[in-house]
Parts: C-alpha cells; sequence; structure tokens
C-alpha cells in the first residue's frame, strides 16, 4: 500500500470518527472552529490510536514507503506536536462550553429567582391563550393550585368580558410581535392591574407564545380616584363644585337642543347665614352647611345635580322638565326641607333661602346665561324678604 493510500485511509478513519463524535454530542465542532478542520481532525485520531500505536503505524508506514527511521522518528514527533496542539485545542473548546453553559444556568437561576420573588404576577400563555406558567404570586391570588391551571385555557378562570379583552390584547402582541401595555379591572378581587404583554420569539423571529407582567396599581388608582374628586368637588360638602356643574350644564343642554327638551337651573342663596357664623363661629357653621347640603341632595331626582357654588350658595340642575311647574315643585319641596330645624351638638337652627329660577330655553340658550338669570332671580326674591323662589318674568328678562 503506497504512501498516500495509508494517509488517505487514516484520513477517512479520523473523519468518520470525527462526524460520529460531533452527531453524538448535538454540535458542529468545524462549524465552529472552521480553520483547525485538518489538525483537529489529526489530532483526534492520533488521540484515539494512542501514543504507541501512533509509533507503530508511523514504523509500518516507514517500512512500506522504504523511508529510514529518521523520517518515522521526525513524522511521529511532528504527529506528536500535532496531536498535543489538537488536544490543548479539544479541551479548551469544551472548558469554554462548559463554562457558557454554567453562565447560562446562573443566568436562568437568576430569572427565576426574580420572577418568583417579584411581587408582579407574571405568566406566560401560548398563542390559544394557554397558560404555560405561572409564578408563586399570580397562584397566591387566584387561589388555584399550578396543577389545575397549566395547559388550561384563560377563559377557564376568568369572565367572558375579561376573556375577549384579554384574546384581543393577545392577537395583538401576536400581529404586531411588539409589546403592549394597559390597565386592567379584575372581576375577581375589583383590584386594578397595569399589564405588560410582551411576546416571545423562536430563532425565525416568529412569536410563539407571550409573557404577561401584571402589576397591582390598585392604590394607585385610589389616590388617582381621590384627586379627581377633589378637584370637582366641595370638600366641604362634598357636593359637586361649581366647575363639575357647569360641565354637567353644558352636556343637558346640548340633550335638550337636540331633542327638544327643557331644563331648569336654580341659584340658592341661605337668608341670614352670616349671623350664624358670626354667633357661633365657622365650625358650627360649617356643619349647618354639610346638613344643608345633605337636605338639598334628598329633594332631588337621581338625576338632577346640587353642588355648592361657594360660601352659602348651593346650585341645582333639573333636566328633563316639562314646564316651569315641574321646577316650582322641586323649589317649594327645597324650602321645606330647609325650614325644617338644623341640630349642631346642643344648638338649633332655623334656615330660609331666596331660590332663583331660570328655564332653558326661555331664559337663556347658554350655561353662563342661564345662570347670570337665575342669580338676578335669586337677588329678586331676597329683595321681597328672602324664603321664597323667584323666575324673572320676560320684561326683567328683556330689561
Amino acid at each position: 500500500m503506497q504512501f498516500v493510500e495509508i494517509m488517505q485511509f487514516f484520513l477517512l478513519g479520523a473523519s468518520v470518527f470525527i462526524q460520529f463524535f460531533v452527531a453524538f454530542l448535538g454540535f458542529e465542532l468545524f462549524r465552529i472552529i472552521p480553520d483547525y478542520r485538518v489538525w483537529v481532525s489529526f489530532s483526534v485520531g492520533f488521540l484515539l490510536m494512542g501514543t504507541r500505536r501512533l509509533l507503530a503505524f508511523m514504523e509500518a508506514l516507514s517500512k512500506v514507503t522504504c523511508a529510514n527511521y529518521l523520517f518515522s522518528e521526525t513524522f511521529a514527533f511532528l504527529s506528536s506536536v500535532f496531536l498535543a496542539t489538537g488536544v490543548l485545542a479539544v479541551r479548551s473548546f469544551f472548558l469554554s462550553m462548559k463554562e457558557a453553559q454554567e453562565q447560562l444556568e446562573e443566568i436562568k437561576e437568576r430569572y427565576r429567582s426574580l420572577v418568583e420573588s417579584t411581587d408582579d404576577s407574571v405568566y406566560l400563555v401560548d398563542k390559544e391563550c394557554r397558560f404555560l406558567y405561572l409564578n408563586p404570586k399570580y397562584l397566591a391570588r387566584i387561589g388555584i393550585p399550578e396543577e389545575k391551571i397549566l395547559g388550561k385555557h384563560y377563559s377557564e378562570f376568568h369572565s367572558p368580558v375579561e376573556t375577549k379583552e384579554f384574546q384581543e390584547k393577545i392577537e395583538q402582541v401576536i400581529k404586531t410581535g411588539c409589546s403592549i401595555q394597559y390597565e386592567h379591572r379584575s372581576k375577581r378581587d375589583n383590584r386594578y392591574f397595569l399589564r405588560t404583554l410582551s411576546p416571545v420569539k423562536n430563532q425565525r423571529g416568529e412569536t410563539i407564545a407571550v409573557t404577561v407582567i401584571s402589576k397591582d396599581i390598585t392604590q394607585i388608582k385610589e389616590i388617582q380616584n381621590q384627586l379627581s374628586f377633589l378637584a370637582t368637588h366641595d370638600l366641604l360638602t362634598f357636593l359637586p363644585n361649581r366647575a363639575l356643574f357647569m360641565d354637567r350644564l353644558k352636556m343637558a343642554i346640548a340633550y335638550a337642543k337636540r331633542y327638544n327638551q327643557r331644563l331648569a337651573v336654580m341659584l340658592i342663596d341661605l337668608d341670614n347665614f352670616k349671623e350664624i357664623n358670626d354667633t357661633y363661629g365657622h365650625g358650627v357653621g360649617d356643619e349647618v352647611l354639610r346638613i344643608i347640603g345633605k337636605k338639598l341632595r334628598g329633594s332631588i331626582r337621581e338625576s338632577d345635580t346640587v353642588a355648592r357654588m361657594g360660601g352659602d350658595e348651593f346650585l341645582v340642575l333639573l333636566p328633563y322638565i316639562k314646564s316651569e311647574e315641574d321646577a316650582f315643585v322641586v323649589a317649594n319641596h327645597i324650602q321645606e326641607r330647609l325650614r325644617e330645624l338644623i341640630k349642631v351638638e346642643d344648638k338649633q337652627f332655623k334656615v330660609s333661602a331666596s331660590i332663583g329660577i331660570s328655564i332653558y330655553p326661555d331664559d337663556g340658550e347658554e350655561a353662563e346665561e342661564l345662570l347670570k338669570n337665575a342669580d338676578k332671580a335669586m337677588y329678586l326674591a331676597k329683595l321681597e324678604g328672602g324664603n321664597a323662589f323667584k323666575r324673572l318674568s320676560k320684561v326683567l328678562l328683556s330689561s
């Protein structure tokens, strides 16, 4: 057998082994270190044969090719260099792979620890909204064992309305491949959550699942609602303030205009209330105002609005009335309620009020105009001694 044939035979055997070795490990070594294909093949082949078999092979090789012993020794030496270099390279490569695997496991453990220790609910669903993973926080909140949820559809644990909303959001993430964020109110415990939905993609960039991080923002929403309430309501009586009243009045005017209806605006000013403040102090006066606010609220329909304009003045909006008589009936009822004795601590007070009334569209078609004419009518009632309600006549309106 010629030298070339022997080398080809050797290389073929080494190549077959390398392919088997690589396939067994599950990765392609030469794709990672392509520049060392030849000498790694030599080295691994020599490694398999062992030193003694290597020397025997070299001796046989020298005899077949009629080479002298020096050639055999030289070739063996060079091959040993290849062997040592190859072994070191392969060893270094596998050590690097091992370190990378250990680092990956460490990262995975940190991620799992973070997900499972967070105060947020974290879960993973597939494209059909079936649960793939749930962290302890989410399991504790819904109170259902993990084995009874995994693989189940979202709809089995949430209302139809919540399921429809969730499916629409999941479809949006799958379609766009982008994360989205939205607020959600749970029907289960009536709490608010800020949900962040993020796509989980495969190597081809296709979304195969969606990660959901649900942060409880109930306390934040409550604070926001309180601030919103304080911005639109009177802090003493908790009735709507002037700004909110005007918003509702404008909306009522738009509705009345569209459906050809009428509405009434009342401005109520308490008679001689200043004497209560001056005699008994603002603490007692404030309590009287709170009681009057409750009396006014109890004198009107649910669809009506009573607001505190400021000081001892209140506003009433009566939508959906048929004539001024409807407004007069309410005004008379309010005065009857206000004439009832008011008790604060060990004191009793009898309060009356002057009420001005304006009707849409007869007395004005704009909110400010209706309020202005109700104010004029209220002063007219005061000029006549108070404890009365008035609506401006057409003559006074024109003047």
